[in-house]
């Protein structure tokens, strides 16, 4: 935590040390674009400036950590090739596109230009498209993983670790509503978000059964239980008898 963490600085303030700091230290960026809470407007105090770089050309992609005037940046470098890539490769495939987002929800900071015009068009284009649908084995893996996660729950006695699988059991729940919607997905504080804005019912119904839960054991247990079978239903309910999965016939070592 930097020394200004506990100062809630304005938009206008996080613009000016990016400014600064594009054009001292990389003056070769094309656009330059703060996103995260900045650009949403949730930011908080301790919350960092997501800044990302765009260059005619890298030899790779990196990010990088650095404190400037006092404030932590999160770096995100890419050309127009690697920034492409690295959404549709990585990104896409897990169900989430926070590289997309800092573009379709930031500010570009640098004049406007034709490598922005084609970033910002790339990054809409990925964002309105949604999530690659689920496979019957990623479905099926998912319903499993569910199943096998509420039973552990409900039969737990022990505060602290049916706490600790409703924690896992929120994320599994929250994710399989959204993808199997056809909606991207999120992690942390962005899969609350994403759920929220896409089922707000849902979303209540889990923050307050884990909350529930904390204070409750039965109580909280009987909540997820509903809500499990509310989420599964609609994608073939629980899952256990008849999951398999077989491995790659190469996954093998040779014996000495």
């Amino acid at each position: 935590m930097t020394a200004l963490a506990n100062t809630l600085a304005s938009y206008d303030e996080i613009r000016g040390i990016a400014a600064r700091l594009v054009h001292e230290h990389y003056p070769g960026a094309v656009a330059a674009i703060i996103g995260g809470s900045f650009a949403t407007g949730r930011q908080t105090a301790s919350s960092d400036i997501d800044l990302l770089l765009l260059f005619d050309y890298v030899e790779h992609a990196w990010r990088s950590t650095i404190v400037a005037e006092g404030r932590t940046v999160e770096l995100f470098a890419h050309d127009l090739a690697t920034y492409r890539y690295f959404c549709r490769e990585f990104d896409a495939p897990s169900g989430t596109v926070p590289l997309a987002m800092m573009v379709v929800e930031g500010e570009n900071i640098l004049a406007p230009g034709e490598h922005y015009a084609r970033l910002q068009a790339l990054a809409l284009s990925i964002h309105a498209a949604g999530p690659p649908a689920l496979t019957a084995v990623q479905l099926q893996m998912r319903r499993y993983e569910i199943t096998t996660l509420l039973e552990d729950l409900v039969d737990s006695r022990h505060p602290g670790e049916a706490l600790a699988v409703a924690c896992r059991l929120y994320e599994k729940l929250a994710d399989l509503r959204l993808r199997a919607a056809g909606q991207w997905s999120g992690g942390g504080k962005h899969l609350y978000r994403r759920l929220h804005a896409f089922d707000t019912v849902i979303a209540e119904q889990l923050d307050s059964a884990l909350r529930l839960l904390a204070s409750d054991l039965e109580g909280g247990q009987q909540a997820y239980a509903q809500l499990a079978a509310s989420v599964l239903a609609p994608v073939g309910g629980p899952l256990l008898h008849g999951h398999s999965l077989s491995a790659p016939a190469h996954w093998r070592s040779e014996l000495a």
